[in-house]
């Protein structure tokens, strides 16, 4: 029994006027589906020869409908059906001998515009709805049918079906652009040769080389990249001859012999019978005999030819003059009268083509135009650079050079493009073969190197338009600032954090790379990171036995990176020449859905303090002193307090970024406060070799009084600035306060080696004062 789905749905079409159920759904065990026999028979059919007023067809559903496919199939071997080929169906050929439909598929849903629809958008989901909307379809298909009006005048120029059954399993790839159609445009009626390059492809596909007139004078030569001009030597020779128009028999069909393909050579300086004479000799002894037959197509129904279509045929053999019957006189015109008398009614054994050109292997998507034919230099083959190449040539870019001297190794594979396969070879080499291989117009160079590679640049680096570092090092940074180009360069910094939760990406317009801009704006996020980072949860060992740390992070963390610096490249097309701008985004933990959103800058909400003699300023975050004023309700009625941690920066504000808890051996009571040792040298220590921060001082809290300064706070400070220990002359000392309505308040005191101090003042803005470092003498 059928499902009820279709059962319903069989029902709902034979109340539709103009159908008529013949035959009850059935299963068809060759192909796992259920079979209806239906008539239709629209209301306003006009007389047409290849369509009847009733026509009968065979309904194709899937157990899960109204899911899936519908096929609409027309019946075989009866009068009531199409046996011709029409615009927007399958080659209508007959079925198999066990099966009573023709191959004839009608395109009802995915051509909706010539049913004066935008398309199958529209197309209901229900179980009795759907089919009456694929019925009242197929009626009105064959309305237009017999109208002759399955093409609108906007609507891509189609393909006509051409019968490749009965041929070898050979594709054939040409490379035709608008570009190379005025090249042809003075060829049409005439023929010549052509170099076929086999590719190392699962099927037995060629690809086209250099194209010859009968004169043997070049008429086109494709531009190929690496993949195909890497296999100049496994190539055969084949033929070619170019019609003026597209080879369509009324209503939509291809030539199925060669008498009704002569039709199309009719006017023209070729003969297809003299042609096949005259191949003979070029193809005769090749393993695949290949013609190709090309025309001129537009984009759309009405529009005007722009481009050259190859639709090539396989001879199985050519005709012999001794086998012709009363035999004949060797005038030179044996081969030509021996093809004209046998080959006539020689079915043709058409094969599969493709356009592999770049612009048409882009159409579903690439990169803004103007970075599609510029001269790539991508710097740093890693998991990052590895993916952001790859996305580049899939998304359309033709020129690409990569520089790495790095190994691949067996631990690289977690979350990179190569596999175990390239495993100890160079990855500069590895991935250019690698994305040669994804894009036949990809021309990609390989340079196993550091950077900069030593003596003279090498001219894809002279002439590179776009720099890409994908290295997260310095030395390559600052070596691109060393360099200038004699023309403005799209530069691009990417880098993940390290646990990569974050992208640091920075694009610039300019002449040279802009280092000094670059570490203003990444300056932050450093110090940001190396706080975040935790050894024990972001590095394990790279291997058992021995301590080579490896980041943990996931390849679909990188993925998403690699793809969002591709888009990030689109937009630095827009930059002004020596612009530049910075981008920072981060997603959430590895647990949550990978929502990614721009980041908040780092240390952007504290407050700037400046000393009213020395040139000194610091800045506190807020969320530093958030961690005061909860350790502050936390402790109490008592004192309490504990270490300022950060670092001095030349450009800015000597920065703290951690307000340390107080020591376990401290002493906290409501009118003392004596912060312990425990641990303090050791955690200094790690902090200033693992993370980059200093000691800059001490905080204390003074519960329900002002924030003033005491003998004992200014005695303790003084110490601490002439103890060698702490190697800071300079200490700060920021005490907090609170009123009666518990409100806290802050005061902040910078400390000398010559016991004397300041009080600092807050100011809003940064650059108001001059910097100086915390821990320098004055």
């Amino acid at each position: 029994m059928p499902p009820q789905e279709i059962t319903e749905a069989v029902a709902a079409i034979a109340e539709r006027d103009g159908v008529t159920v013949l035959k009850d759904p059935y299963r068809d065990d060759s192909n796992g589906r259920w079979i209806v026999k239906i008539r239709l028979s629209p209301d306003d059919l006009e007389p047409h020869p290849d369509v009847p007023r009733e026509t009968d067809w065979y309904l194709h559903l899937r157990d899960t409908y109204p899911a899936d496919s519908i096929g609409v199939y027309p019946a075989d071997q009866e009068e009531n059906t199409i046996t011709a080929t029409f615009p927007h169906q399958k080659l209508n050929v007959a079925g198999s001998d066990d099966t009573p439909w023709r191959r004839g598929d009608i395109c009802v849903a995915r051509y909706g515009h010539t049913l004066s629809q935008t398309g199958a958008t529209g197309e209901p989901s229900t179980s009795r709805d759907r089919l009456c909307w694929h019925m009242d379809r197929a009626l009105r298909w064959l309305s237009n049918a017999a109208k002759g009006e399955l093409r609108e005048p906007d609507e891509p120029f189609e393909i006509p079906a051409f019968d490749t059954n009965s041929a070898s399993a050979t594709t054939i790839a040409f490379n035709e652009t608008q570009e190379s159609f005025s090249d042809w445009m003075t060829a049409y009626g005439q023929w010549g040769t052509v170099n076929l390059r086999s590719l190392p492809t699962a099927e037995e596909t060629y690809a086209t080389g250099t194209f010859k007139d009968s004169d043997d004078e070049v008429v086109y030569q494709p531009q190929w990249g690496g993949y195909i001009d890497s296999n100049p030597d496994d190539s055969v020779s084949g033929a070619w001859a170019l019609l003026e128009e597209v080879p369509i028999e009324p209503p939509w069909e291809a030539p199925e012999t060669w008498e009704q393909l002569d039709v199309f050579f009719e006017g023209t300086e070729t003969d297809p019978y003299e042609l096949r004479a005259n191949i003979k000799p070029v193809l005769d002894d090749e393993p695949v005999k290949i013609l190709l037959i090309g025309f001129p197509i537009p984009a759309t129904v009405d529009g005007d030819p722009e481009i050259i279509y190859w639709q090539p045929i396989e001879i199985k053999e050519f005709k012999d003059p001794n086998d012709l019957s009363g035999g004949f006189r060797d005038t030179g015109k044996g081969p030509e009268i021996a093809e004209r008398r046998e080959a006539g009614e020689e079915q043709i054994r058409w094969l599969d083509s493709d356009n592999w050109s770049h612009e048409q292997l882009t159409r579903r998507g690439h990169m803004t135009e103007w970075f599609l034919d510029r001269n790539i230099v991508l710097i740093g083959g890693g998991a990052l650079g590895s993916m952001v190449a790859e996305n580049l040539v899939r998304a359309g870019c033709q020129q690409l050079t990569i520089i790495d001297n790095d190994t691949h190794e067996i631990g690289n594979v977690a979350r990179h493009t190569l596999t175990i396969d390239e495993v100890g070879g160079n990855k500069a080499t590895a991935i250019a073969d690698r994305l040669e291989s994804i894009a036949p117009y990809a021309q990609v160079l390989d340079v196993d190197s550091a950077f900069p590679p030593s003596g003279e640049l090498p001219e894809p680096i002279r002439e590179a338009e776009v720099v890409i570092d994908c290295t997260a090092s310095r030395g390559v940074r600052r070596a691109l600032d060393a360099i200038r180009w004699n023309h403005p360069v799209v530069f691009c910094s990417a880098a993940m954090g390290r646990r990569a939760n974050r992208l640091f990406c920075f694009t610039a317009y300019s002449h040279t790379f802009p280092y000094s801009d670059y570490n203003e704006a990444f300056d932050p996020w450093r110090l940001q990171e190396q706080i975040e980072w935790d050894e024990d949860e972001d590095a394990i060992p790279e291997r058992v036995g021995c301590w080579h740390p490896a980041s943990v992070i996931r390849t679909d963390r990188v993925m998403t990176w690699a793809g969002t610096v591709t888009r990030l490249l689109d937009q630095a097309t827009a930059l002004s020449l020596r612009e530049n701008h910075f981008t920072v985004l981060e997603t959430g933990s590895d647990d949550d859905l990978p929502t990614i959103s721009k980041a908040t800058p780092p240390f952007q909400d504290g407050t700037i303090w400046r000393a009213p003699e020395s040139p000194i300023t610091v800045q506190i975050p807020a969320t530093c002193l958030e961690a005061m004023y909860d350790r502050c309700r936390k402790e109490h009625p008592c004192e309490t307090g504990g270490i300022l941690a950060g670092t001095d920066r030349l450009d800015g504000p000597a920065l703290v970024v951690n307000a340390r808890d107080p020591p376990r051996d401290s002493i906290q009571e409501p009118t003392r406060f004596l912060r312990g040792t425990d641990k303090v040298e050791e955690w200094l220590k790690d902090a200033r070799e693992s993370i980059g921060i200093d000691y800059l001082g001490e905080w204390h809290y003074h519960p329900d009084a002002s924030p003033d300064i005491s003998r004992d706070d200014r005695t303790a400070m003084n110490e601490i600035a002439n103890d060698d220990g702490y190697d800071c002359p300079h200490p700060l000392l920021f005490i907090v306060g609170q009123d009666e309505e518990g409100q806290f308040s802050i005061n902040a005191y910078l400390f000398h080696d010559s016991k004397e101090y300041e009080q600092l003042e807050q100011i809003d803005n940064p650059d108001a004062a001059s910097t100086l470092n915390v821990g320098d003498d004055i």
